[in-house]
């Protein structure tokens, strides 16, 4: 897995396997929206800014930075400009997967540390053809030549990227290679998360589902993100309802319904505390243009 969820993935985008799509971003988009990223996703900021968070840690992206999300990351945008400008380049997971297992668990957990980097110079020069590539091949309107082209851009990104690494003493040592266990507990735990937030608010159920305690849930959790289990949880089921809110017109009734709450109160009351106001209030503030999913 590299790089998953800025994301500007609109409502009506349905991954597919083998699907690839470069997207120029500009203007205005949704924030404070938790997403699942069903994609690889690399991309560059031309201009403006951006804060985000990616498993709950807080990251600037700046005008000439690049940001490389892995698939099964958990994306919210906290803010941007009104002048943010940025290309992005989508990638199913099984495109690249792969080639991703010949690159050591060192590189990959250091890019995962380190999913934003800020460039100058030839490496400046170097993003910027990169992605001038994959926009003309985008335009040529011949769909084999794009993928490869895409696929091909982003390894060579990849490649830059270790380099970046090794020269700035940045890969980690065996040391901190401990903590790859934890990691991988917490990727399976979102992933439950995503499947089942419907289902279970409780971190005893997703700790039974990965066959571990709940303290050891909550560990893992301290140690990759600085919340705990049910934080982490709280905030995601509370995102998506934000999200319900915002882009349906279902009633609260439906609502507790769909998300196993025992009646609307309680699902108001859950909401408000995690939230910090009412899901009338979220309904009442909604824009009329529907959110974007980022």
């Amino acid at each position: 897995m590299i790089f998953p969820n800025l994301i500007i993935m609109k409502n009506d985008i349905i991954p597919v396997e083998n699907d690839i799509f470069y997207q120029e971003i500009s203007g205005d988009f949704s924030r404070k929206n938790i997403i699942k990223c069903n994609y690889n996703l690399l991309i560059y900021c031309e201009a403006g800014c951006a804060t985000i968070e990616i498993n709950y840690r807080k990251y600037n992206i700046t005008p000439h930075s690049t940001l490389m999300l892995m698939y099964m990351d958990i994306v919210s945008c906290i803010y941007h400009t009104s002048d943010f400008r940025a290309k992005a380049l989508f990638i199913a997971p099984l495109l690249i997967a792969p080639e991703l297992r010949g690159y050591d668990f060192t590189f990959l957990s250091t890019l995962k540390r380190h999913p934003l980097t800020v460039w100058n110079g030839k490496r400046l020069s170097f993003i910027k053809q990169l992605f001038d590539i994959v926009a003309t091949s985008n335009e040529l309107g011949n769909d084999e030549v794009f993928r490869k082209c895409a696929v091909s851009q982003c390894f060579c990104y990849v490649n830059m990227l270790k380099c970046y690494f090794q020269e700035n003493d940045m890969l980690k040592g065996d040391a901190e290679i401990s903590l790859s266990g934890k990691k991988d507990y917490f990727a399976a735990f979102v992933k439950e998360l995503f499947n089942s937030y419907r289902q279970s608010r409780e971190v005893l159920f997703y700790a039974e589902c990965l066959k571990i305690s709940s303290n050891y849930l909550n560990e893992v959790c301290q140690s990759v993100c600085e919340h705990s289990a049910k934080e982490v949880i709280d905030h995601y089921i509370s995102s998506q309802l934000k999200f319900e809110l915002y882009n349906t017109d279902k009633s609260m009734q439906q609502l507790a319904e769909e998300y196993n709450f025992p009646n609307q109160s309680y699902l108001s009351r859950y909401y408000r505390r995690v939230m910090g106001e009412s899901p009338t209030d979220t309904r009442k503030n909604r824009s009329e243009k529907k959110l974007l999913i980022f």
